[in-house]
């Protein structure tokens, strides 16, 4: 196999549900200081993987809805807690140590390389930051990578799980074969506006937005609604793209 099919079956092999490869050259419009080249000086691809995400997770406004123990007015924290343990922070440190081994993996190849982070949000940083912009972004890596698109909902959509994933990049200065960009028109927009509807007071108007010679249809994002569970992954929710995958 090629170097290229070997990294991707190392990813696949930790646990990687997704795997891509984006060239340098697919950020050129990027802001300056966040593109791969800005935080590894030579870079030349970006490999991009994804862990994909429990629907009954998602649904989580039943978890203990009927308890014996835990408190009605104490409920939406528990709940808050099981989705942020179960659909952040194992789920990251799960693609950071995929993203970590792929690192090391090239090291060893002989490439420079660059780890990053998979979440800005830590303690009050991200909100000192305005405009709460990260080192580098994961989505738009894997839509430089060919995993997926924007949808309404200002998320990443693939084929196979719709919004359901997360994911995490490392710049490296390998030359690997990158995958085609995506162009299935995932999104159904307003056959579906399922995201605006259930959460009117989220997103606004739409605009377009391009990236790698694709334009995207995206809807003004607000932030998320102050009410739980909307902050436990509402919109990921309600979107039909990738459900039929989404399983327990």
């Amino acid at each position: 196999m090629s170097q290229t099919q070997d990294v991707k079956a190392f990813a696949r092999e930790r646990g990687a549900h997704l795997v891509g490869i984006a060239p340098v050259e697919r950020f050129v419009e990027g802001p300056v200081g966040h593109r791969p080249g800005d935080l590894l000086p030579g870079a030349r691809s970006v490999v991009v993987v994804a862990l994909r995400l429990f629907q009954s997770v998602l649904d989580l406004r039943e978890i203990c809805r009927e308890s014996e123990l835990i408190p009605a007015d104490v409920l939406p924290d528990v709940q808050a807690h099981y989705y942020r343990r179960t659909h952040y922070e194992t789920v990251n440190w799960g693609l950071q140590l995929i993203g970590h081994q792929v690192a090391y993996w090239l090291s060893e190849a002989g490439h420079d390389v660059m780890p990053t982070p998979v979440t800005y949000d830590v303690g009050d940083l991200s909100s000192r930051v305005p405009g709460y912009y990260a080192p580098f972004s994961h989505r738009h890596a894997a839509v430089a990578a060919g995993l997926g698109e924007f949808g309404r909902n200002n998320l990443l959509l693939t084929p196979k799980y719709g919004p359901r994933q997360r994911f995490n990049s490392v710049i490296t200065t390998a030359e690997l074969e990158p995958d085609p960009i995506l162009d299935e028109g995932l999104c159904r927009g307003d056959e579906c506006d399922a995201c605006r509807k259930a959460w009117p007071d989220c997103f606004g108007e739409l605009y377009s937005w391009s990236m790698a010679g694709t334009t995207f249809e995206m809807a003004s994002f607000d932030g998320c609604a102050p009410d739980y569970p909307c902050g436990g992954g509402g919109c990921i929710r309600v979107c039909p793209v990738g459900a039929k995958n989404a399983v327990s």
